[in-house]
């Protein structure tokens, strides 16, 4: 009971799930920065490099390498690849459209997550769910009213977003398909060993000769990044979830800051509009999982990595 007690710590759980979204931001920030000089492949091959490294370093740092061993390779592809399939579409996005747009697209992830949990895992959809989904199907349409002509290049960024958002979802089933006896340093490495091969793969395409600072906004998101997923999983242990995931949100403050910061970029009304009904559809599914966890017993959510 005192070790359940020490890990009950609400506050430090808060800090560091913030923590992880302005580590998040930093990554997003630095690809904006690079833009379209460097292939989004190399970058997010150095970002696999980083991460299986410090990971793998971690396990032989606390003595736990036969945590980079699994059984269930399956499993670990098919989620990886799903991942993988998100943040080369995010890395994307973000090098195309607006960051703030980028962002407020990602919140439909958990939308696609209710409606594939519906098909695949034969979870049921009550009112509260069907209203989540109706607010952020209205709001996607009205922060993607202005692209829908196709008349400018952002259409096909916003299209990639909402690929990235949806391929999230689809990692996440994969996810709460697995057996649940899997680590999440287990997973985290799976996943970043997958989108480093993939990420090579793209060198057939060809890729370019950074400069200094280019080399050191690549090395940075991959920190950003890798950093950013153990902050993050390990601000679910000192917290419930129905306490953290809702922290998501504030990366639309952190982008809505950084590309006015670094790209004068304002968010357009459609996207002002838009995205709080997008962010009230996934609150409200946030709460609804929450009231159903906690009806049979105090929920202890397992913390997971995310694409």
């Amino acid at each position: 009971m005192h070790a359940a007690a020490s890990l009950h710590r609400p506050i430090l759980g808060i800090a560091l799930k913030l923590g992880s979204v302005v580590l998040f931001a930093g990554m997003t920030l630095c690809v904006k920065l690079l833009g379209q000089a460097v292939p989004v492949g190399q970058t997010i091959f150095v970002r696999g490099v980083v991460s299986v490294l410090l990971l793998a370093l971690i396990a032989w740092h606390t003595n736990q390498l036969h945590l980079l061993k699994t059984n269930n390779i399956r499993s670990h592809a098919l989620r990886s690849l799903s991942g993988t399939v998100s943040m080369f579409c995010l890395f994307t996005a973000v090098t195309m459209i607006p960051l703030a747009d980028v962002t407020a697209i990602s919140f439909t992830s958990p939308m696609f997550i209710t409606l594939l949990a519906m098909v695949f895992l034969g979870e049921q959809i009550h009112r509260f769910r069907w209203t989540a989904l109706a607010l952020g199907f209205i709001g996607v349409l009205i922060m993607l009213g202005p692209h829908l002509t196709f008349a400018d290049g952002a259409s096909l960024g916003v299209l990639v977003a909402l690929s990235a958002a949806m391929f999230s979802a689809v990692a996440m089933i994969f996810l709460r398909m697995m057996s649940g006896g899997e680590h999440a340093l287990t997973i985290t490495f799976y996943f970043s060993l997958t989108f480093m091969a993939c990420a090579a793969l793209t060198a057939l395409g060809g890729w370019v000769v950074p400069t200094a600072m280019q080399w050191l906004q690549i090395i940075l998101a991959g920190l950003f990044g890798v950093t950013g997923q153990l902050v993050m999983t390990y601000s679910y242990r000192y917290a419930p979830a129905s306490t953290i995931a809702p922290l998501d949100y504030s990366n639309m403050i952190m982008s809505v800051l950084l590309g006015y910061l670094f790209f004068d970029e304002i968010p357009s009304a459609s996207v002002w509009i838009g995205a709080p009904l997008v962010v009230a559809g996934g609150l409200i599914i946030l709460w609804r999982e929450y009231a159903l966890k906690k009806r049979p017993s105090p929920p202890t959510p397992e913390p997971t990595p995310q694409p």
